[in-house]
């Protein structure tokens, strides 16, 4: 099931985050922070999350990440016309959206981050 939540600030974000990690062991990269393009954290660029920048311009930026524009991200979530003109409007008026999906939680635990690392546990290192 995805999840689309509306924040009025990053600090939020962060927050919500942090407890999404902490209590239903989520990680950074399961998160998309949808936003104005201007308003684009620094942070986002040491966080696994990816941030999908609302604009109608196409920035030299866009063709070496895979940050997909807000608006084609919500068409590829599937949602319909009406509720993706209602969150680009949300993204508009300056605010946030932060989606994630619970899929991600059915993941196996055998790929190679941290996380996972720290997940699995100590090693024999022989």
């Amino acid at each position: 099931m995805q999840y689309i939540e509306k924040y009025t600030s990053l600090d939020e974000i962060l927050e919500r985050i942090d407890l999404l990690k902490q209590e239903e062991n989520y990680y950074e990269e399961d998160f998309n922070i949808l936003g104005l393009e201007d308003l684009e954290p620094d942070w986002t660029d040491y966080m696994g999350c990816t941030y999908n920048p609302h604009s109608k311009n196409l920035s030299f930026k866009d063709f070496f990440t895979q940050n997909a524009k807000a608006e084609d991200f919500l068409n590829a979530s599937g949602l319909n016309p009406d509720l993706v003109s209602t969150h680009l409007k949300t993204l508009e008026n300056g605010n946030f959206l932060l989606a994630f999906d619970d899929d991600s939680l059915n993941r196996d635990v055998n790929r190679s981050s941290v996380e996972a690392d720290i997940e699995k546990g100590p090693g024999d290192n022989l």
